[in-house]
């Protein structure tokens, strides 16, 4: 992940999706990212505000010191802070097997939140896509859209914003996951340069358009909720 998400198509995407839906407040907002791996899409966060990682795994750390990022080596159950934050950022990672109950994950994240403060998921989808890279990725489950939402609502959040993503890339990743159904192939596969371009300028028009419309289907979600 490190040696690829400042470069790969679908790193770069999901900061284009982020960049669209979150709001223009540049620079201001007291920002939790929960589960924040080796730290690219934290270090992207930062044009928001101020923000604190918390990660469990201790082979992540040594990437989040590298890129200088300030963080917490506790999982969002043991996590604790008296600071409130306009925004927590769940950035694939509820799907994880380490995420025991998600309900209450997103019930405690809210309790960190100002009045009017946001909740950011994004998340892998559609469970008839389960392949053996979310075996790889120790993922414990992939969502339907509406069965996340429903999840916010019952801890106490207004969904502002909910949409498949990855729409127009669908088609060549349901192709691609049939194949890792029947191999043991799965991870991050390096592509050569045009492809990755063409399939990140695909990406960065489906997140101009994703201001505008949801989405009906994709590989992933994204989720903007607020605390009223």
């Amino acid at each position: 992940m490190f040696q690829s998400e400042d470069d790969y198509w679908w790193f770069k995407a999901k900061r284009e999706f982020i960049k669209n839906i979150l709001p223009e407040s540049i620079g201001q907002l007291n920002i939790l990212d929960v589960g924040c791996g080796t730290g690219g899409t934290t270090k992207f966060l930062a044009k928001w505000g101020s923000v604190t990682g918390i990660e469990p795994s201790a082979e992540a750390r040594p990437f989040l010191k590298k890129r200088k990022i300030k963080f917490k080596p506790v999982s969002i159950e043991k996590f604790s802070s008296r600071k409130k934050f306009d925004l927590v950022c769940f950035l694939d990672v509820l799907y994880h097997k380490n995420i025991t109950d998600d309900r209450n994950a997103l019930k405690k994240a809210a309790s960190f939140l100002n009045k009017g403060g946001l909740i950011l998921i994004t998340d892998c989808a559609l469970p008839f896509l389960v392949s053996a890279h979310d075996t790889i990725m120790q993922a414990r489950q992939r969502y339907y859209l509406r069965d996340l939402a429903d999840k916010l609502k019952s801890a106490g959040l207004s969904i502002k914003k909910a949409s498949y993503i990855f729409f127009l890339v669908f088609p060549l990743f349901s192709f691609a996951r049939l194949i890792m159904k029947k191999g043991e192939t799965g991870g991050i596969s390096r592509l050569h340069p045009l492809i990755n371009l063409i399939l990140f300028n695909l990406c960065r028009l489906e997140a101009k358009l994703l201001k505008f419309v949801n989405f009906p289907i994709g590989s992933s979600v994204i989720i903007l909720a607020e605390k009223k």
